[in-house]
């Protein structure tokens, strides 16, 4: 046997009991990467801070480099072009937060206080209850004086309680503080791949090349650039559809005379993000906010809404969305679906994407193999 076919067979052997090594220490494996994914989560979040910051920061640069002071262009520094137009763009999107922040949580906020103003009134409601229902309350109290209860291990359960929630509001600050400094340490990483993003992607290619072979260095180049435009091109027109979406729900709110139109509107609009949930999750805090200043106009926005998400769903979402990542709507459908079920609220908003990216890579190759074999 030749030293060949001797070590091809020798890595067939290793890799068969790796697999065979993973499928029965699949917990220790699951543990493991759960580990790995939360070391690396600020800078998986900054890479993605830094995706989203690119679009508006990449709009501004082209727009700037194009102003002129007299004859000469105005930025001829590169590096601080990239650091106005990176400062201009998180400027707007904070902006944009702020807007949308105070034109909802106020609202919300009007609606716990008018709640807790009108705890008297619950109060004398809960009152003639009971006085008309005297007589069944009655019953009940003899019931209960019947019923021996052992006082020593009802307190022994209130100071568990009270021990769990000293527990859980401990652990829940550390989770607040553990937040804010991860999240400070991915904006940070995103600034460092926003301003040096040219040498990151030159690093990464000489990697490819000096690693791979140049065929499929250059595959994997080609499937990233693909992958970058797709993804850009879908978030960029999400927010579009969302903007149509919220300012449709705006304009039929007022038509329909229901109450809160503009903050309701914007927060369906928000919500759209979220395929399929964010839907429901934009009716249920749209219904508390109207229910609090006339209940009976929350079954018209209800319906209004439903029928609004249907023609989103049926119409905007696959040909807006769709025609942007250069997927049929059919399997726009079908990655919503599938990512939902897969990995949930991250699937649904990623699922169009990925799924795009390997349809628009698989489509390539085979006009390709085809284009070859016809010849």
């Amino acid at each position: 046997m030749e030293k060949k076919e001797v070590k091809k067979w020798l890595q067939l052997i290793t890799f068969a009991i790796i697999i065979y090594w993973g499928i029965n220490n699949l917990n220790v494996i699951g543990s493991f990467m759960n580990k790995i994914i939360q070391i690396i989560f600020p800078f998986i979040l900054g890479g993605a801070l830094a995706f989203i910051l690119n679009i508006p920061m990449s709009f501004f640069e082209r727009k700037l480099s194009k102003i002129k002071y007299g004859k000469k262009q105005l930025f001829k520094n590169k590096k601080i072009l990239r650091v106005i137009s990176l400062i201009l763009a998180i400027i707007v999107i904070s902006i944009i937060f702020y807007i949308i922040v105070n034109l909802v949580v106020p609202e919300l906020l009007d609606v716990v206080e008018l709640l807790i103003g009108n705890i008297p009134y619950y109060a004398e409601e809960i009152s003639k209850f009971i006085e008309n229902n005297t007589e069944h309350l009655k019953d009940l109290d003899n019931l209960m004086t019947n019923i021996n209860f052992d006082t020593d291990s009802i307190k022994n359960e209130l100071m568990g309680i009270i021990s769990g929630l000293l527990t859980s509001s401990i652990s829940l600050v550390i989770g607040v503080i553990g937040v804010i400094i991860n999240l400070f340490i991915s904006i940070v990483f995103s600034i460092y791949i926003l301003t040096g993003k040219e040498k990151l992607q030159m690093q990464c290619t000489r990697i490819l090349k000096a690693y791979l072979k140049g065929k499929t260095a250059g595959k994997i180049i080609e499937i990233g650039k693909t992958a970058n435009k797709i993804f850009r091109n879908f978030f960029t027109v999400q927010c579009l559809e969302a903007t149509i979406l919220g300012t449709l729900c705006i304009l039929g709110m007022l038509i329909l005379k229901i109450p809160y139109a503009v903050p309701i509107g914007v927060l369906v609009g928000v919500t759209a993000l979220i395929p399929v949930v964010g839907a429901f999750l934009g009716i249920i805090i749209g219904s508390i906010l109207i229910v609090s200043v006339n209940p009976i106009k929350v079954i018209t926005f209800v319906i209004f809404v439903l029928i609004l998400q249907q023609v989103e769903g049926n119409v905007i979402y696959p040909k807006v969305v769709g025609n942007s990542v250069g997927l049929p709507g059919m399997w726009v459908l079908f990655a919503v679906t599938v990512g939902g079920s897969l990995f949930g609220i991250v699937g649904m908003l990623l699922g169009v994407p990925f799924v795009s990216v390997i349809y628009t890579v698989l489509k390539n190759d085979v006009d390709k193999r085809l284009k070859f074999f016809n010849k």
